[in-house]
């Protein structure tokens, strides 16, 4: 049972991954040149996030598991469900934003929501970051 909750675990690590790249994704929508074409990008980043969000579900389910037959400390399992809610909160909100730019099929309110989605985006890859690191070395803590 340990090595299936690991597997899921890391697995579902690797998913939110799209995390980290994300920033870099969302910058080349302004390349594109028709609103449509932004708009398709902007679906694919939109099923992305979807993605990650089910994965980081996933992530605190069987970390939360895995945490109650471990020896951590608290400071540790405050700033992981800190970080995880953080993160969570963050990605509905940038979900909301993508919905919103997206709802019109000509593009013409991308514009209007392209600045809100880049600035969530870079967060949710820092906190993502913050996380793997703090995954990494709970001994610090």
């Amino acid at each position: 049972m340990w090595n299936v909750l690991i597997y899921l675990h890391v697995l579902s690590a690797i998913l939110m991954g799209i995390y980290l790249v994300l920033p870099f994704l969302v910058g080349r929508v302004d390349k594109l040149q028709s609103g449509a074409s932004k708009v398709g990008f902007l679906n694919v980043l939109f099923t992305t996030n979807r993605v990650g969000q089910f994965s980081l579900i996933l992530a605190f389910l069987t970390g939360g598991y895995m945490v109650g037959k471990g020896d951590y400390s608290v400071l540790w399992m405050v700033l992981s469900v800190v970080l995880f809610l953080a993160l969570a909160a963050l990605t509905g909100i940038m979900g909301k934003r993508i919905r919103l730019a997206v709802s019109e099929s000509s593009g013409g309110l991308v514009a209007a929501q392209l600045g809100w989605i880049k600035t969530l985006a870079l967060i949710n890859g820092v906190v993502f970051f913050l996380i793997v690191t703090l995954m990494k070395f709970p001994m610090l803590f």
